[in-house]
């Protein structure tokens, strides 16, 4: 099959899961703060703290998945291991819709860690889209993948937010037929493929094993603190715009459509340009500080977000492009699902540590928290820029031949 039939139907399928997974983003805050839904009651607790259980616990399945599932299509095949992913999720946002329309915390939080598990499969994709290099080049590969994973959460929050008024269990009924349609794409479309043939897989049997190697476990502790301040900007600016626009589920919808636009239009239009032009590391560079610096300012713009969100779009699209392309280049004889597991796995482990550490500090101010977030991106800005100019704990590697990317491929 053509590698860019190849990439379109995983672009598809990533778009469709998305879209899925970013349906509820809209609506959990007013579900939790504003509605008082049955399912926001549990022993007596405050509605802040069940918020950031339920924030962090979809996560942490996805952590304890993205894990071993990168791994998991290194030796059994890409195409067999989203198959079957996909289709748990599905399972898993239709119990998620169950448990809201019985009001029931436990069961919501349990479906939430289910679909996570599966949902955990993102690195699939991002490995596939890695195995096409060099035949699609893998920072235009990762930048088309970017955008249909920005359109995702275009898509999905608006939807959400306009499915609000017909009942908060819509949301996750919509999200699993959407992960059902993604289920009859790969199916269809996606070709059949070999494990790969790796020598370093049989030693990694999940991504975190990658850190007995000193090079990968200085890009993982940079990477976590990054993903550590994206993560407490997604997951609560919804709340701080409540707290100081009074938003409502559309308004926080419209607001993700202006940000994801930004990013949609930096990765289709510009990420190539400025790979070009300055590199992937020094692009990389450029793209975690237009995201750190305007995140660590906004609780002073007094509500005013749309300057710091298009400033903030444009540094995500450009750093998620940049980073996954560096670490495949540079990550040594590792295969590629295990690589884009480790990012995956650690961008999770973000979103769980900082719902947890946020939902504690948002009780006393919310815009502590995208502070934080603003500050430890910055850091990790400054840990990458040095590990790459003054260290150079990664060097670039040998040219690979086209017929030694096709064998690490097995595609």
């Amino acid at each position: 099959m053509s590698p860019h039939r190849i990439l379109a139907t995983t672009a598809l399928v990533t778009l469709i899961s998305v879209s899925g997974v970013a349906l509820p983003y809209p609506i959990l805050a007013p579900l939790f703060l504003e509605i008082a839904h049955p399912v926001s009651q549990f022993a007596g607790l405050p509605t802040k703290l069940l918020l950031g259980a339920v924030l962090a616990i979809y996560p942490l399945g996805i952590l304890a998945g993205s894990n071993v599932i990168g791994a998991w299509s290194d030796r059994h095949g890409r195409r067999l291991i989203l198959l079957w992913t996909m289709a748990g999720s599905a399972l898993g946002y239709a119990l998620s819709a169950w448990a809201i329309s019985e009001g029931d915390f436990l069961l919501f939080a349990i479906s939430r860690f289910l679909t996570g598990l599966c949902e955990g499969n993102l690195s699939v994709a991002r490995a596939i889209a890695s195995d096409l290099h060099p035949r699609i080049d893998r920072t235009r590969a990762f930048s088309l993948l970017s955008a249909t994973t920005y359109a995702g959460y275009l898509v999905g929050p608006l939807l959400g937010g306009l499915l609000l008024p017909l009942g908060a269990s819509m949301a996750f009924i919509a999200a699993a037929v959407a992960c059902g349609l993604a289920v009859g794409v790969i199916a269809i479309a996606l070709p059949a493929d070999k494990p790969t043939s790796a020598s370093t897989q049989a030693e990694h049997s999940h991504s975190l094993a990658l850190l007995r190697h000193p090079k990968i476990r200085a890009f993982f502790g940079l990477y976590l603190m990054l993903m550590l301040s994206v993560n407490g900007f997604y997951e609560f600016y919804p709340v701080w715009l409540v707290e100081q626009r009074h938003f409502s589920s559309i308004e926080i919808a419209w607001a993700t459509v202006l940000l994801t636009s930004i990013m949609i239009l930096v990765a289709t239009l510009l990420n190539m340009k400025l790979k070009r032009r300055l590199g992937l590391a020094r692009a990389g560079i450029v793209g975690m500080t237009l995201f750190s610096l305007p995140l660590m300012l906004l609780p002073l713009s007094q509500g005013q977000y749309v300057l710091p969100f298009v400033l903030m779009g444009a540094g995500i699209a450009l750093y998620n492009a940049m980073l996954p392309s560096y670490l495949a280049e540079r990550g040594g004889a590792y295969s590629q699902g295990i690589l884009m597991g480790l990012m995956a796995t650690t961008f999770f482990l973000g979103n769980v540590l900082m719902a947890l550490a946020g939902s504690a500090l948002a009780i006393w101010d919310t815009r502590l928290v995208l502070s934080l977030s603003g500050v430890l991106g910055m850091v990790a800005t400054l840990q990458f820029a040095h590990h790459h100019f003054r260290r150079m704990t990664w060097p670039e590697p040998e040219p690979q031949t086209t017929t030694e990317k096709e064998i690490a491929s097995g595609l």
